[in-house]
Formats: C-alpha cells, structure tokens, sequence
C-alpha cells in the first residue's frame, strides 16, 4: 500500500484493481501478500502459470504486429518469447543488482575513491568492480521466470506447456486474418478517479492491449481458461480500464485451453458494456469507500482477515494454514512457506 504525501492536504492514494479487489476479499491477504509482498516458494499455480506463457505469447506477437511484421513472423517472435517463459532465463530471473563498495581497495586509489572512464561510470578503473544494476539479458527483472508447477505434457487437472503452446498455434491460425490494429500492449496507464478533501485517489491499470476495431478504440483483456465461463461485468480491473480510458466498454479476449472444443468455440472475443450510472457508482462511492478502509488499516495497523473466501472456485487460498495456526505461530508458518518477491506496486502487478 503506497500513501503519497504531497501538497495536496489530503492523503494522496495509489491503486489498481489488484490491490482493491484483494482489500475487498481479505485485508489479511493483502497486507501478506502485497504489503509484504511474501509469495509462496511452490510458485505460481498451474492456472497462473499457462496463463501467464499465453499472456506472454499475446505480449510479444501484438507487439511485433504493431512494429510492422507479418502475422507468420510476429507468430515466430510470440512463440520463442513463450518457449523463454517457459525455460526460464537464467540471468533476469532472481537478478539481484550488484553496488560497489564504497571504498576502492586498490592502493593506487586516492583517498579510496573509485576512477572511472567518461565511457563508463560503472566499472572502477582500478580494482575492476562495477555496478550491474540490470541483468546483462535486457530483460526486466524476473521476466521470464520459468515454471514450477506445469509438466510438458497435461496431467489431470494440470496443463501441459506443450497444450498451451499448440493452443498458441491454433489462435495464430484462427486470427491471421483479423483486421483488428494493434495501438499498444501492456501499457500503464493512470488517472485521478476522485478527490475529496480527505483523499485523492490515482489509479493505475496495466492494459494487454489497446485496439482499433474501426469502430472505437478500445482496452482488451487477455483471459485464459480450462473451461467455458460467462464473464461477469462486476470486476474492478474491467470497471477500472473503462474509467481510464474513457469508454463504457471493455473487450475480453478469451482464449479456451480445452481439447474438445474447436478453435471457434474456444477463441471469443466478448464486450463488457457499462452504464455511465453504474461507472459513476464505482469511480465516486465504491472506489473511495475501499481505499479509505485501506488507509484505516495502514493508520491502525491491522488488517482483518475475511473467513467466507478462504475457499474458492479454484481451491483453497495460500494463507489457509497460516489463518488456521495460532497468532503466536502465524511468523514462522510464513516463514517456512512464503519468500520475499518483488516489491508490489500498481504499475506492475497483473490481474490474470
């Protein structure tokens, strides 16, 4: 949870849709999840997992697209991104960056002060150290992480990477054709939503992809799934990319990973249509209702916990054994099952 303080008298709040819809479920899990910013040391779930090499497929093939290439070469570029995904890059992954000591050891050092070159300001001249505050890859850090809970192939409930890649291959040829124009992909955007005299609320939304459908320009959302389910309009991220940017409607790119079904039934793209009323609701009472509650748990330093969603549709939720042990046992609970990750901030969290 990030409060700004600023010239604004209020309280200056920033916040996407990750952190208020888990705020909604459990202030518990969020204060472990993202305050802490502690994830499980199994990774990531199946479900995240493949959809996450999808996500990555759609990243980069829609961006090769938007930097002219053909849809058979954009294809090629998607695929080997999802194939890195899945491999995992050995220097991005877990990349610590790296700071030189604060003295020079080398005698020819004066004072201890470290020489550097006017090409570059990184590496001593002298004792040969060097800051490395990006993996030499290019990659942002832990971009292609590889994965830890999806086998090659699928095995019951569990789907293969081989399935998610051939499920790839079927949405290039279902799509070749699309006459759909690629404006952006994962891109941050962020806006003012509300302001009263206790708070001011910036929120930020990642978008996959922004498009010109020749009729409006408008943000579209990659979903993943093993089966067929009907999107629901109640979603904050939805309700949040309308208000961003603009519009009453939202597109859902559904891609399905199931074997029965053909391409047409599996590849659909849905609009999600709002209400000027109900984006006004959201945007001027619910919005700020939850971010002022945030702010409240900050200031008294208690998160409560919320019992009725420790079971959900897709299993159980990963702090169930820390909420069943004692209070006085909670820390090490965390600490044999959880690892500190990256530092959770709005411009960079997903809503898969």
């Amino acid at each position: 949870m990030d409060i700004i303080e600023a010239p604004f008298s209020g309280i200056n709040f920033v916040t996407d849709a990750t952190l208020l819809t888990s705020v909604m479920k459990c202030g518990r899990f969020t204060d472990i999840i993202q305050n802490q910013s502690l994830q499980s040391v199994n990774g990531k779930s199946n479900s995240l997992e493949t959809g996450s090499i999808a996500h990555k497929y759609l990243e980069v093939y829609y961006n090769s697209r938007k930097g002219g290439l053909s849809t058979s070469q954009a294809h090629g570029f998607g695929m080997t991104a999802a194939e890195l995904y899945i491999q995992g890059c050995e220097h991005c992954t877990k990349f610590e960056p790296t700071l030189l000591p604060e003295k020079c050891s080398d005698p020819r050092a004066v004072y201890g002060v470290h020489a550097y070159s006017e090409n570059d300001r990184n590496k001593c001249l002298f004792c040969g150290g060097e800051n490395i505050s990006k993996p030499k890859c290019g990659h942002p850090i832990n971009e292609y992480p590889g994965v830890m809970n999806t086998p090659a192939e699928t095995e019951g409930y569990q789907i293969g990477w081989k399935w998610v890649l051939e499920t790839m291959d079927q949405y290039h040829e279902f799509y070749k054709n699309d006459f759909w124009v690629t404006l952006d992909t994962e891109v941050v955007k962020s806006k003012i939503l509300y302001q009263d005299d206790e708070i001011r609320i910036l929120f930020k939304s990642k978008l996959d992809w922004i498009v010109d459908t020749n009729t409006a320009i408008l943000p579209c959302d990659h979903k993943t799934m093993k089966q067929n389910r009907d999107i629901v309009s109640l979603n904050n991220q939805f309700m949040g990319q309308c208000s961003i940017m603009d519009t009453r409607n939202a597109i859902i790119n559904k891609v399905g990973f199931q074997k029965t079904l053909k391409p047409v039934d599996k590849f659909k793209r849905v609009t999600i249509s709002y209400s000027a009323a109900r984006l006004y609701e959201w945007q001027s009472v619910i919005l700020p209702y939850w971010c002022k509650m945030m702010v409240m748990y900050g200031q008294t330093g208690y998160w409560p916990p919320n019992f009725s969603n420790c079971d959900g549709k897709f299993g159980y939720c990963v702090l169930k054994e820390v909420c069943e042990s004692n209070p006085d046992m909670r820390g090490e609970v965390l600490r044999l099952n959880f690892i500190k990750g990256p530092k959770w901030n709005p411009i960079n969290a997903s809503d898969e």
